[in-house]
């Protein structure tokens, strides 16, 4: 039997999951697999050949084998609080046993979708330190009663914790009305999905009749192809916005001690519990549409929830969708209650080196992109793509700020996309200063800075002022 840790406290009864959890994961379950197979399932019976019949074929083991994992999870997960950890065993052939030590509890999470509210069930997910991905499958319970849930996220905290967060009063920090969500979905702007929409419609039309969409665009005039990508577009808009309410209706944030409470969510309520001590980063996120509303995003970086070399991508839980630009300092300092610097002001610049380093590689990039676009409508108007890349190049690189302090390091990067990392001093794991041959020959120095669970680099300044920059983090961190 594989195993992380054998049990130490035989005395303590295993306890196994609520008996409705068979019904509440079948049910999501058959409609995520309808969700990723329904262009087969269409195709099997519109074609009705034996394509059709080997599409449907391939889609019923799919479905098969996840409800066969549903079934075995629902038999062999057991759990226990013993010796102060949560200790988990699953598995049917290859038996796993789990040992959660809270000292690596990043944060814990309860999630309650539809079904759960009907059977008046949760699912506990306990994020560990270093884990990425599907962070949560490390200690995920997915059918508990809400008293058995609660009863466990006080005991994953520290001895006493959960009375003494009792005893705290709760402090209301910020919450997003239906407005601000509406918001927040026109600033993602999925025009992405508009397109893949406009692709499939097309690919579908194409296998019901394959002359049907060059009919159609013979008779279609300049106004109809406009009105058509219009259509596209607010479709794309549409999307974003049910999904920014279906995600953050009733979002709030809040403070209980040292404890950060994030929820959120329309039909599946999720909520998430983040010690102080155990939060990593602030990532500001500031697209130029959210940006011209006047908001931004503040994302919550935990161990669990960044993946190495990504910094900033953090579990979607721990998030404040719209914040006012003019509220973003006292929401980061309500965070890190000791932050030494401010994040609105002038920040340090990149290099004069690195800006013009900028200007020349938007140039190349965009001017790659006009060679493709040249293959496909040859007209001399599109190598002024060229200079808007520059031109990006130029307004990013001129955005670009750092700060380092006694407690705490900022860096802002991005036009397009502005984001802003605020991360603690005492967080930083390693340094490094990279020099690459453009780098060299440009004079320029970058630092970049390891943190639990991803990296943070440096705008390229100066190399001198990197050498310091290093020597400060390395010698007093």
């Amino acid at each position: 039997m594989g195993s992380e840790s054998t049990s130490s406290e035989p005395a303590v009864p295993w306890r196994h999951l609520h008996p409705a959890s068979l019904v509440v994961n079948l049910i999501p379950m058959t409609w995520r697999t309808f969700l990723r197979f329904w262009p087969l399932l269409v195709a099997s019976f519109w074609g009705r050949s034996a394509e059709g019949a080997v599409n449907l074929l391939f889609v019923a083991l799919f479905f098969a084998l996840a409800v066969f994992r549903t079934v075995l999870h629902f038999a062999t997960v057991r759990y226990r609080m013993a010796n102060g950890r949560l200790e988990i065993q699953e598995g049917l052939i290859a038996r796993v046993e789990r040992a959660l030590d809270p000292a690596r509890i990043q944060n814990v999470s309860i999630v309650q979708n539809v079904f759960h509210k009907v059977a008046g069930l949760v699912e506990l997910r306990v994020e560990m330190a270093g884990a990425t991905g599907m962070a949560a499958s490390d200690g995920l319970l997915s059918a508990l009663s809400v008293a058995e849930a609660e009863a466990l996220r006080s005991q994953l905290g520290r001895p006493g914790a959960h009375v003494a967060a009792a005893a705290a009063p709760e402090e209301a920090i910020d919450n997003a009305g239906i407005l601000e969500i509406v918001a927040y979905g026109v600033s993602e702007g999925r025009v992405g999905a508009a397109a893949v929409a406009i692709g499939l419609f097309l690919d579908a039309a194409n296998q019901l009749s394959p002359s049907l969409v060059p009919k159609s665009a013979q008779g279609m005039g300049p106004f109809a192809v406009v009105g058509v990508v219009l259509l596209a577009l607010a479709g794309g808009y549409a999307l974003s916005v049910g999904t920014a309410v279906l995600r953050w209706y009733g979002a709030r944030w809040w403070r209980v001690g040292d404890h950060l409470h994030f929820e959120a969510g329309l039909f599946t309520r999720r909520r998430m519990d983040i010690p102080l001590k155990k939060l990593q980063m602030v990532q500001i996120a500031e697209p130029i549409l959210r940006r011209a509303m006047g908001f931004a995003t503040l994302l919550f970086d935990t161990a669990a929830s960044n993946a190495p070399g990504s910094p900033g991508e953090v579990a979607t839980e721990a998030c404040v969708p719209m914040v006012g630009a003019e509220d973003v300092p006292d929401r980061v300092r309500a965070a890190f209650p000791s932050l030494d610097t401010t994040i609105d002001g002038d920040l340090l610049p990149c290099a004069p080196w690195a800006v013009a380093r900028a200007i020349g590689v938007g140039t190349l990039q965009w001017l790659a992109l006009a060679a493709l676009v040249h293959l496909a409508v040859p007209q001399p108007t599109v190598w002024a793509l060229a200079v808007v890349g520059g031109l990006l190049g130029f307004l990013d690189a001129r955005r670009q700020g750092w700060r380092v302090t006694e407690r705490f390091i900022v860096v802002r990067r991005g036009f397009l996309a502005r984001n802003t990392w605020v991360l603690p001093r005492e967080k930083v794991q390693s340094v490094r200063w990279t020099q690459g041959p453009l780098l060299r020959l440009n004079r320029l120095g970058r630092v970049v800075i390891w943190f639990p669970g991803g990296r943070l680099a440096l705008p390229d300044v100066a190399e001198a002022e990197a050498a310091a920059v290093f020597g400060s983090l390395r010698d007093r961190r």
